[in-house]
């Protein structure tokens, strides 16, 4: 695979609430087998919920899918999923993903993160760091 290796897929500060926003896409993920991801909140006070996406495009950016969702709400957490490109299935239609869901068996040559929230968080971080082989 070309440009194997871990990169940060976002690191912020979370405070006023946002909507669905893509984040800078990491690319040059040619070949990519397996992506190992984690997300890790850090809450400080006040919000209600926020969403880490990991997705992937298959058309050099202009359209993404989302193959991973983090979610949190008022509380500290680190989560981990394990991704992987090279097991067969069945064929399938694309659906968006629910809370703490997964779309496995398609990555691109890119994935970048999106970030959702609502309400005020005051002092919380969010981040998303992915591994890719």
């Amino acid at each position: 695979m070309i440009n194997a290796g871990t990169f940060t897929l976002a690191a912020l500060q979370i405070s006023a609430a946002m909507s669905l926003k893509l984040l800078t896409p990491t690319t040059g993920l040619q070949g990519m087998s397996a992506c190992n991801l984690e997300a890790n909140f850090q809450y400080g006070s006040g919000g209600a919920t926020c969403s880490l996406i990991c997705a992937t495009s298959f058309d050099q950016g202009t359209t993404w899918r989302h193959c991973a969702r983090f979610d949190f709400t008022t509380a500290s957490a680190v989560k981990i999923v394990n991704l992987q490109a090279l097991t067969s299935k069945a064929v399938a239609a694309y659906a968006d993903l629910a809370a703490e869901g997964v779309n496995d068996q398609m990555l691109g040559d890119q994935i970048a993160a999106f970030l959702v929230s609502t309400g005020a968080y005051v002092n919380t971080t969010a981040s998303l760091r992915a591994s890719v082989r």
